[in-house]
């Protein structure tokens, strides 16, 4: 490494070579030599006209809805002119540095410090869009974490040389040449462009696939080896081609699924369970949990990246100029978020049910967890939401997005489907509009619902008028009654149970946990606390938790159940045996289909949810 810096320098203090430079930034990133979850990054700029510049690193990236500040993760930032000398630089705040004499800039250089080591509190940043170096075994690269460009010229073009080790291979939906086995090259036509495609260093564990025209590629790290890049490739396959039945065929040439399966055990692992994945038009990032049942493992997989993959419609498809455009320094955000994140939840889950990868009662099971969560959260203007989604209060309600934006969606497409009588869908709508702009074209914030009323019908402007801009309770009772489902706020119900009972894991001794009980709440005598050892004499592991801890959660049958357990109190273990008794409880927003339904009412229902032939 201390000789390709020495070329740099070279490179950088020798006029005619400055001149050869190709146009816009030439960044040197060292793998090779990272120490203390640092890496360096090595600049040569492009020629700026101002008497100062400034060196802008991210607050707010596209796919997040909340500030990053990735400046705070750089340290020693130097500003050097062609002859090497210092200039003066003055840090405005986490994210921002002023350079004295710009015009003489050549260089910049600094340390940055990877993300997913730093402390996991309200400022930690979300595995999926943050940077992991651990050296000589896998690098997690969101260029945004890594550097930034001069306000001014931020669509410069960018090239990234990689000096990594021999063993390592990128994986990456940027354009790349290999030039050695130790040397990666990266380009980019902008600034924006490099920071939507992220890239994995790992050993290489890769598989790939084509559907729909398209070429599907996987690249899995996973920390104790359960997970496989081919075992991936098999969940992706059947949902990869439920997308091209939906769509006609893919919406990209190809797409790059980047995964990262950290063990329950390890330090990267989310303290507070939170897990999941982040966009980009051609790739996403993926942070899941290593899980040894091959059922749940497709479960999460395929849950999880069928929404980030329909991002290729939208944003990637249609967008506002606040997308398209972003500013990573002061960015304005988008009202349409009940697009962007709600329509995107709304079309992964159909998709799933169209496609035959799952049935119609488990979608409709789905819409009732979405209608519970978005309970939890105020009744507000979507749209007001949106634009203001980085600000209290509205930034504590970006979850709903996906609870509330889904049904939105949901209810638009029942809507759209029954004033054209079957002859249009919302699927129809996103298509034509994605044929109207495309991944280079950004429509004006403010004329996105004129343009998909004018689409379709002019009654959908009243819904667009009290449910999206508007902060009417969405009319779930009257909506879902169109295609044959029973809405209650509260029913009564005769229900089977062990009492109050739930679970936790204590990933440190691999141990399943009693949790949110008390003994005389239900049936077993449990505390809270108790080791959970056996049931029905099978002892409990990861592999088979969720069959056999779920069914005293939430029992299926009237069958004795016997439970071996040992409490804090008593090293010996203990068993106890208990049936499920009949509670009476009043279930909120109950979902269930109308018992007679009406012909109207079925046909509209097979519009929206037949699986495709």
């Amino acid at each position: 490494m201390k000789l390709f810096v020495l070329a740099l320098l070279g490179l950088a203090t020798a006029a005619p070579a400055v001149a050869q430079q190709p146009a816009g930034y030439q960044i040197s990133l060292d793998l090779e030599h990272a120490t203390n979850d640092q890496v360096r990054v090595v600049m040569l700029t492009p020629p700026v006209k101002e008497a100062q510049a400034t060196y802008v690193m991210p607050s707010v990236v596209p796919g997040s809805y909340a500030k990053k500040d990735y400046g705070r993760f750089v340290q020693g930032f130097t500003a050097l002119d062609r002859k090497g000398q210092k200039l003066k630089v003055k840090q405005q705040g986490p994210n921002l540095f002023v350079i004295d004499k710009a015009p003489s800039l050549a260089r910049i250089e600094y340390l940055v410090d990877d993300t997913w080591d730093s402390k996991q509190d309200d400022g930690f940043i979300f595995q999926p869009g943050g940077t992991n170096f651990e050296a000589g075994q896998n690098f997690v690269l969101n260029h945004y974490g890594l550097y930034g460009y001069l306000e001014g010229y931020k669509m410069q073009p960018y090239q990234v040389t990689v000096a990594k080790p021999a063993a390592l291979y990128g994986a990456t939906s940027l354009p790349v040449r290999r030039a050695t086995p130790t040397q990666d090259v990266f380009t980019a036509a902008s600034y924006v462009e490099l920071a939507d495609a992220p890239i994995l260093y790992s050993k290489p564990d890769t598989a790939s696939f084509a559907t729909g025209g398209a070429r599907i590629s996987v690249s899995v790290v996973s920390e104790t080896g359960a997970v496989k890049a081919t075992q991936v490739r098999e969940i992706m396959r059947p949902m990869a081609g439920a997308l091209t039945k939906f769509f006609g065929q893919m919406p990209v040439p190809a797409y790059h699924f980047l995964m990262y399966f950290p063990s329950f055990s390890s330090p990267l692992a989310s303290k507070n369970g939170g897990y999941g994945a982040m966009e980009h038009s051609y790739s996403s990032l993926y942070f899941l949990p290593e899980v040894p049942s091959e059922d749940r493992l497709r479960s999460m997989v395929q849950e999880v990246a069928s929404h980030e993959f329909l991002h290729m419609l939208a944003p990637l498809n249609i967008h506002s100029r606040e997308i398209g455009e972003f500013d990573f320094r002061n960015p304005k955000m988008s009202q349409h978020l009940w697009l962007y994140e709600g329509v995107t939840e709304y079309l992964a889950q159909l998709v799933q049910v169209r496609g035959g990868l799952s049935t119609p009662t488990e979608f409709r099971e789905r819409m009732k967890e979405k209608i519970d969560k978005a309970a939890k959260h105020p009744t507000v203007s979507f749209t007001e939401m949106s634009r203001n989604i980085l600000v209290a209060p509205y930034k504590d309600m970006y979850d709903n997005v996906y609870e509330k934006g889904a049904l939105i969606g949901l209810l638009l497409d029942i809507r759209i489907q029954e004033l054209s009588q079957g002859r249009q869908t919302l699927r129809d709508v996103l298509l034509a509009l994605r044929t109207t702009y495309g991944p280079t074209r950004s429509f004006d914030d403010a004329a996105l619902i004129p343009e998909v009323v004018a689409l379709t019908n002019p009654a959908l402007q009243q819904f667009f008028d009290q449910y999206v801009i508007g902060n009417q309770p969405l009319p779930y009772a009257d909506y879902f009654d169109k295609i044959g489902w029973r809405y209650r706020a509260t029913s009564h119900a005769t229900v089977k149970a062990f009492g109050q009972l739930g679970f936790s894991y204590d990933t440190d001794k691999k141990q399943f946990l009693v949790a949110s009980t008390k003994p005389d709440q239900n049936a077993f005598g449990l505390q809270e606390g108790d080791v959970i050892l056996a049931v029905n004499g099978m002892p409990v592991g990861m592999e088979n938790a969720e069959k056999l801890l779920r069914p005293l959660v939430e029992p299926t049958s009237s069958d004795v159940v016997n439970v071996r357990f040992q409490s804090a109190a008593s090293k010996t273990p203990q068993e106890r045996q208990a049936a499920p008794r009949e509670f009476e409880v009043d279930i909120k927003n109950a979902l269930d289909e109308t018992p007679a339904p009406t012909p109207a009412q079925l046909r509209l229902r097979a519009q929206v949810l037949t699986p495709l032939g």
